[in-house]
Parts: structure tokens; sequence; C-alpha cells
């Protein structure tokens, strides 16, 4: 009927209209359409030209043009309009300025709704000044024309310029405001975006959903929880459509501002359940650390991307359930979907506070093997995971071979020196990196200070101290004075200590009276530890180290009454003392010893070999430290107790099942003892054998007789 002409030629533009539209029929079948045409007339070949633009084939449209140009048809202000568009979506500046001289050579020029669209144009294409130019060259602008030059340097962040034209347009629809606001948005300039918002209401310019959409992510990064429920309401007052982005923007900022009901109400609502609003909800879930409720919606999805096992993992990380972090991560492999970076970050930060040395190394093996550009915050990750697993040796490896280095590297590498006991090392790291040019910040100085206490470096602690207000003007923080409190203490000058607190700008904390306590009971001074003991239980009534600590200072000096007192009270309070644990990772299963217990299977195994090593502790000449316990039994049953703690067991179980090139790693969850302290340094001499033991506040590493922390811990 077409070809035979026997359609009216409008009847003939409206079916073609129709199949053009992209969201009906395929293009290719409007095509085939438009080809069966006799003489198309300027207008079916606009609706062509327009139609594949619309349909994301832009060289389509300019090759229509010139088939145009060559059948003799003459094209009009509306193809030139189509074209711009098309021209822009090419992503080439000549095709561009090739269309706009044709234009200029049938026309002045002057038609607004063209110029729009050269402004357009000219603005994806990246030429903003040639853009501003034909902006400045109209002599009339309507509101598309303000809107448009005002979106083209939002787009680009320029919002001084942006916001300047903003000002001066004489008139401002809707599209003006959103882009301002989506821009303030986009360069994370919140403040900048809920305000505008505020001021096109309160203009009586009614948003539209790309408005509400902008203003929630703004309430969703400032937790602004009432403007978010006022856009909620208006959404629902107005009866406005609930789009799926709009309903994920609400579901995101209630879940950011900590509203997981009026999330959860959003996401039910929803007929069809788009992944995104699936991984706005469980990331809500995970970061109140409800991961019951994160891991039952997690099952229930059908495809997971790799943004949904991020937030899982990131949420059990967060909330220290790091195996169930290690099992899921273990599911995205087998699944086919490749880690990110912020991810291997989050997992090597599990690992370093699981102490999972061995997960760690296979996440190292997996970095070196994947062909992602080299990445400051994963090599960051690695080396705190190095450092915190007991190999700062692999640590300084990896410091050393990355490429750039910022002010969280360099913190990260001397807290790890401070961590083993290095302060020299430490301290030469903070000297290397003040030559780079980078400048120091708080956590910096919290890195630097922890060195100089686990070192006893109380001169240059002092330095360092003075310097950060000095030099960096960084006032120091309550874990400052607490570095600064705990070097004076562990080094004897007790006085000198409780003076500095006395100084403190700010309350001391649990930390800081619990540092001086513990310096109290290694120079038993009674009557500071009754000080310190006094401000901590106002702090931390129920803390066992606190009775355990002051208990073992009036043991030491005689202060029987007193101690059996303290007892009493710890009694009646209902206060028991934290059981020693040590953990040794075997082949990758943790073995758990805690003393006295006899549960583990191969106990037996254990007891010949501690019966071993006290056999020839003695014939070394080791003495039990038998003052250290304070039950009254007879001094045999106090060197059984003393002999059955728990790190020692954990090392007998290491040389029975570790060869002997290999490192005993052991991870313990209280200070390590004295006694233990100098019965492991004849056991890495007697069996030539390397121990590290990592207590609740720093590293020892025994070789040959000696310890890394030189007694001074």
């Amino acid at each position: 009927m077409i070809i035979s002409g026997a359609v009216h030629p409008s009847i003939t533009t409206n079916l073609l209209k129709s199949l053009a539209d992209p969201d009906i029929v395929d293009l290719s079948y409007a095509l085939a359409v438009f080809r069966r045409i006799p003489r198309p007339s300027n207008f079916q070949w606009n609706t062509i030209i327009r139609a594949c633009s619309r349909n994301q084939v832009p060289q389509e449209s300019v090759a229509l043009y010139r088939e145009m140009c060559r059948e003799g048809v003459t094209p009009d202000v509306y193809t030139f309009q189509f074209l711009f568009k098309a021209c822009s979506q090419c992503s080439s500046i000549r095709e561009g300025q090739t269309v706009h001289g044709n234009f200029l050579k049938l026309f002045d020029g002057s038609d607004i709704f063209a110029r729009n669209s050269l402004i357009h144009m000219y603005s994806e294409l990246g030429h903003i000044e040639v853009a501003r130019r034909i902006f400045d060259g109209m002599d009339q602008k309507n509101v598309v024309s303000w809107t448009m030059m005002v979106g083209c340097y939002a787009k680009i962040g320029c919002m001084d310029e942006a916001r300047s034209l903003f000002d001066q347009m004489p008139e401002r629809n809707v599209v003006s405001w959103t882009s301002m606001i989506a821009s303030y948005v986009q360069i994370h300039q919140f403040e900048e975006a809920v305000g505008f918002f505020k001021k096109m209401v309160s203009s009586n310019i009614k948003p539209d959903v790309v408005a509400m959409v902008s203003v929630l992510s703004a309430c969703s990064h400032l937790r602004e929880l009432d403007l978010g429920k006022w856009v909620h309401h208006f959404v629902s007052k107005e009866r406005i459509g609930m789009t799926r982005h709009l309903a994920v923007a609400l579901i995101d900022m209630y879940a950011k501002c900590g509203d997981m009901d009026a999330a959860r109400q959003v996401f039910d609502s929803m007929g069809s359940k788009v992944l995104v609003a699936w991984n706005a909800i469980i990331d809500g879930y995970c970061k109140l650390g409800k991961l019951d409720v994160a891991c039952s919606l997690f099952d229930q999805m059908g495809d997971r991307d790799l943004v949904t096992f991020n937030s899982m993992i990131t949420g059990y990380v967060q909330n220290s359930s790091f195996k169930d972090a290690f099992l899921l991560f273990s599911e995205l492999w087998h699944s086919g979907l490749k880690p990110d970076n912020f991810m291997i970050v989050s997992l090597l930060s599990a690992c370093a506070n699981l102490g999972a040395l061995y997960q760690g190394k296979m996440l190292h093996a997996y970095i070196e093997q994947s062909s992602a550009e080299p990445d400051v915050f994963v090599g960051t990750a690695l080396v705190d995971m190095y450092a915190k697993c007991g190999l700062i040796g692999e640590a300084k490896q990896v410091f050393n071979i990355m490429p750039n280095k910022d002010v969280l590297a360099w913190t990260v590498m001397i807290s790890g020196l401070a961590l083993h006991g290095d302060g020299k090392s430490a301290l030469d790291h903070f000297l290397l990196m003040r030559e780079e040019g980078i400048r120091p910040n708080r956590v910096t100085y919290v890195a630097v200070l922890s060195a100089c206490s686990h070192s006893g470096l109380v001169e240059e602690g002092y330095f360092h101290f003075n310097e950060m207000v000095s030099i960096f003007n960084i006032e120091p923080q309550i874990e400052h004075y607490g570095c600064m409190v705990d070097l004076l203490g562990r080094s004897g000058y007790l006085k000198d200590a409780e003076r500095l607190i006395q100084s403190m700008p700010v309350e001391p904390n649990a930390v800081i009276w619990g540092s001086l306590l513990g310096s109290c009971r290694v120079y038993n001074d009674v009557e500071l530890a009754e000080k310190a003991a006094k401000n901590l239980l106002v702090l931390e009534p129920q803390k066992d180290a606190i009775y355990i600590l002051l208990y073992n200072i009036y043991n030491s000096t005689g202060r029987w009454s007193s101690a059996v007192e303290l007892r009493g009270m710890m009694e009646g309070c209902g206060i028991r003392k934290l059981a020693g644990c040590s953990t040794i990772v075997i082949e990758g299963i943790v073995h758990e010893f805690i003393a006295g217990d006899r549960s583990h299977p191969q106990f037996d195994e254990i007891q010949t070999m501690m019966s071993a090593m006290a056999t020839r502790l003695k014939l070394a000449g080791h003495v039990p430290r038998i003052s250290q316990v304070s039950l009254d039994i007879d001094e045999e049953e106090k060197e059984n107790i003393l002999f059955n703690h728990s790190e020692k067991m954990a090392i007998a179980f290491g040389i029975l099942k570790l060869g002997k090139n290999i490192p005993i790693h052991i991870l313990k969850n209280l200070r390590v003892c004295r006694d233990c302290h100098s019965a492991i340094k004849l056991i890495a001499k007697i069996w030539n054998r390397e121990i590290v033991v990592r207590d609740r506040s720093r590293f020892h590493h025994f070789r040959q007789g000696q310890c890394s922390c030189g007694d001074f811990w």
C-alpha cells in the first residue's frame, strides 16, 4: 500500500513515527518502511533522522542527512536540531563543526531552538567556550537557553559560573533548579544541594522526580532524615508515580539515616524489586549490625552483583564476623565474579584483625596475579595485614615497593614497627616521610608516640609530643596523652605520668588510668595504684583487669588483708577473671588453648611435650616466678599453674606440629606474664625455634634466647 501510494502521506508519516519509537519497535523495521516510501517528504526525512538519534545510532542520522541532500531534499531548521543532537552523541567535533557550517549557509542562525541545540552539542563535545559564545551572541534567550548554559557549567563542576548565570536568569523552571541541585550532589556539596531544593520549593516550583532523587541522595550523605521524610510525604501527597529510581533513593536515604523500618516499608511496597534496591536495603541492615536480617535478604535474592557481596562482606568485617566474611568471599569466587579493590581491602582488614596469615597470603597472591593497577589503599592494607600477623619483614617489603605512598601508608608502616617494638626504625621512617614532603596528621603522631612508648624512648617522646604543636599546629588529643602516660609509666616516671594526667585539658579515660595502673604493678607503687584503680572503677566498674592488677600489687607488697578484701569485693560484684586464651593456626585450622583446659583431642601429646619442656627449662637454669601466683597454695602447685599458661600449651603444640624452619605464631588475649616471657626466651634457644607472640598490646619476637622487646613491655 505504501509503495503504490494508496495510503495518504500523513498516515505513512504517522506510521513511521510509531515504528521509530524506541520503546515500541526495533529501529530496523522503521528504516525498512522508510526505504519503501517512493519520495519521502522533508518531514519524513526529519522523522527518521530523529529516530536514529533517539535509538542511539547517531552515525545513521548523519548518513541519512547526507543522503537527503543528495536526493535534493532541502533540510529545514528542525533537521539541524536533530542533527546537532546526533553529532553530540557521535563525540565528533569535526562532524559537529561541518553540520554547523552547513546550517549557517542555509539560515542566519537566529533560530532560538537551533541555537539551543548548538549550545547542547558543543557542551557535550567538551567545547564549553564555543557554547558560551553562541549563548552570548543570542539576541533572544528563553528559559531553555539559560538552563542549557547553566547545565553546561554545572556538568563540568564549574559551580561558581553556573551559580552566577543562574542568579541572572529572568525566569527559572524546574529543569533549571534541578540542574543545580543534581550538580551540587555530583560534586559532593550536599549542603548546597539541600539549600537549593528548599529555595526551589519556597519559590513555588514543584520538584520533579529527578530533583527529588537528587535531594534524597544529599539527605543520605547528610543524614537529613526529616527532609527525606518530607520528600516522601510530598510524593504521596502529590500522587507522584513511584519510579524505581525514586523508590531506591528513598530506601537508600532511610537506610543511611538508620530508619530501617521505613526503608523496609518502601522496599516491600515495590512490585518488581531491582537489584540496586536489594543492595540498598542489605547495606542498611549491615551498617546497623543486623547481619541476620541482611543475610536472610541476601539468601532470598535471585541475581547478585559485586555491590551485594561487598555490602555483606564489609558488614561481616565491621561487626568482627571475620570467618563469615571469608566464607562469603569463597562463594563470590565460585560465582565467577571478580573482587574489586574495595573488597580486597575489607578482607585484608579481616585478616589483620583475625591474624589469618594464610588467607592474607592468598589474597596477596591474587593481587599479584590480577592485572589491576597498583592501588595505595590495597598496598596499605597489605602492609597492615603483614604487620598485624607478625611478619614485619614482609610488611616492609610491600611498603618499599609501593609506587605511591600517602600519609596513611606511612602511618600504618610506622604503627606496625611500633607494634613490633622497633621504635628506632619507626622514627627513622617518620623522618623519611617528612623528607618526602608528606605532612603528618593526628593519627601519625599517635603511631610515633606509641613507637616511643614501646621502646622506652622518653626523650624522643617528649620531643615529638611538643613538635606536633609547635611545627604542625596539631593539638594533642586524648590518644596522644595516653601514649605519653604509657611511655612515662613504663619507663618508671610514675610521678611525671601523674602530673601529665593532672595537666590534661580533657578528662582522662579508662585507657589512661589503666596504663598508669599497669605501670604501678611493674614498679609496685601502691598509693598511686589505688588512686588509678579508684578512677578506673568509676569508669569501668565491671572490668576484671582493674581488680586483678591491684590484687597482684597488694600481694607483691605484702598487703595481704587488702588483697583478701579486694577478692571479696570481686566475688560480691560477681566479677570473674578473664581466662587466658592462646591460639595457633596449623594448616589453616585455628587451635585454641585455655589455661588448665584438657579438651584438646591431642592433649596427651601436648602434655608429654610440656613435661619435656619443663625438664629442659630447669636444666637450663629457669626458675619459675612463683611470686606471680597469688593463690594460697604450695610452691610446687604454683609452678604447675605457671607452666600450664595457655601460651606455653600453644607453643608445645607448635613444636610438635610445625617443621623446624617454620616460625611458631601465637596469639594471646592477655598480656604475657613475666614468667612466660622468660621461659619462652629459653624455649626458643633450646629448640632453636623462632617464636612470635602477639599479646594484647604488642608483638614479641623470640630468637636465640632474646626477645625483640628487650624485656621492656
